[in-house]
């Protein structure tokens, strides 16, 4: 089973061309889209119903939460039911993930045995088109951060949301850090925590080239860049914190003595 996992705040002229961008993607295949409503207000939550077939779950709230709080929704709900090999693509609702890039991410998966895969702008054949110049420095430099603290393996994309990861590496997260302490940021920072706790349990995470047209986007963007700035700090305290506990809890007891 391939479970989508989407966000949707205020998403309503980009809805219909995701939920048929999948369906078309995915015909004859086994899947389920889950869409997360985030108190959106502007119809989105009554397009979905009204777009809604057996392939497609709403839960959410009635009031604007957090983007910590839609990933630990969705992943809450695609672990009720989804098996260890089963796949999970969380993806944009704004028509900026590329679909086209979905069966590879879960081939990758599948026939080479990864754990997560990262559509990445940061490889060659990766790369922004249409990005607010603010946005751009933005970016370069929370990925550049992130990797100076946080290394893993050759991994250059930290902050997209688009990724896939395998059902299994999700839940051993979840069991270890709590299902809703897997995410404690609040804002966009999310992407880039989730990805670094779960490097604490594989290494099977690679990347593939992923082209990031925002042009594609309908509707104002919701990152606000200066909090965003702040809570990269947080989060890199936090995350170093997370790190010096999982340290203490591995260190070897050493029994007896002279």
């Amino acid at each position: 089973m391939i479970y989508f996992l989407f966000p949707v705040y205020n998403e309503k002229d980009n809805l219909s061309r995701l939920l048929a961008g999948i369906r078309q993607v995915m015909a004859g295949k086994s899947y389920r889209m889950v869409a997360i409503n985030d108190g959106s207000t502007d119809g989105s939550l009554e397009l979905l119903d009204e777009l809604r077939q057996d392939d497609l779950t709403i839960i959410g709230s009635v009031i604007n939460m957090n983007v910590g709080a839609v990933f630990s929704a969705g992943i809450a709900e695609v672990l009720r039911t989804a098996q260890e090999d089963d796949v999970v693509v969380i993806m944009e609702s704004d028509q900026t993930s590329e679909l086209d890039l979905v069966l590879p991410m879960i081939e990758k998966i599948r026939k080479e045995a990864q754990d997560i895969i990262i559509a990445s702008r940061y490889l060659p054949g990766g790369k922004y088109e249409n990005f607010p110049l603010s946005r751009l420095v933005f970016s370069h430099c929370a990925n550049r951060l992130m990797r100076a603290f946080f290394p893993i393996g050759d991994v250059q994309d930290y902050t997209i949301f688009f990724r896939a990861y395998r059902a299994g590496i999700l839940r051993q997260a979840a069991s270890y850090f709590g299902l809703f302490g897997l995410i404690q940021s609040k804002g966009f920072v999310a992407n880039a925590e989730l990805l670094v706790k779960l490097s604490f349990f594989t290494d099977k995470i690679t990347e593939v080239p992923f082209m990031y047209n925002y042009g594609k986007k309908k509707g104002a963007s919701k990152i606000r860049i200066l909090s965003t700035v702040n809570e990269y700090f947080v989060l890199i305290n936090y995350l170093k914190r997370i790190f010096a506990k999982r340290a203490r809890l591995e260190k070897p007891v050493v029994k007896g003595g002279l």
